[in-house]
């Protein structure tokens, strides 16, 4: 539990307070996924390498379309739609018995301005926009990694599909 403990601490003391600029992407090389769950032309699903649950898939557009969910804006609203379908799927077809509240779906938060040139921490670890769909998630990380309660650091999907829906409008 100890060492547990000592994990979160590190996490959260870890967290990037400077914008990261990541030159190469390593979601745009197919040979750095451990598993592709699901593939159509826009959209590409796999096994995350990290698992956070009993199933934890990362679900993105294959182009390089944004860094994180503050760069979204109507223009990205198809491809939100098309992640969303993509969701819904394969929940459908992988977690047919698990009930709703067992699964939970989200993004992370990427650097944004709080005050002035003060800003929240950049909790995205790859930028390239990816969903986060996890199955029956470990509690410790449910609460520090993926924390509904914690909205600097995470934002569900529903959320951020209904933003980019309303400045569509």
């Amino acid at each position: 539990m100890l060492r547990t403990i000592r994990r979160v601490f590190y996490y959260l003391s870890h967290l990037e307070w400077t914008e990261r600029v990541q030159h190469t992407c390593i979601f745009c090389d197919r040979k750095n996924f451990r598993k592709i769950v699901y593939e159509d032309d826009e959209i590409i699903a796999i096994e995350n390498l990290h698992l956070a649950g009993e199933l934890h898939w990362l679900i993105m557009p294959k182009a390089h379309t944004a860094r994180d969910i503050e760069a979204l804006d109507k223009d990205h609203l198809a491809i939100l739609l098309a992640m969303d379908r993509v969701k819904k799927h394969l929940i459908a077809e992988h977690c047919a018995g698990v009930p709703r509240e067992a699964i939970i779906s989200g993004y992370h938060r990427g650097r944004r301005p709080l005050v002035g040139k003060i800003y929240y921490p950049d909790i995205v670890s790859i930028h390239h926009l990816h969903l986060h769909l996890i199955v029956r998630p470990r509690w410790l990380l449910r609460l520090f990694k993926y924390p509904g309660w914690l909205p600097f650091m995470w934002k569900s999907d529903v959320a951020v599909l209904r933003e980019v829906q309303q400045r569509s409008v």
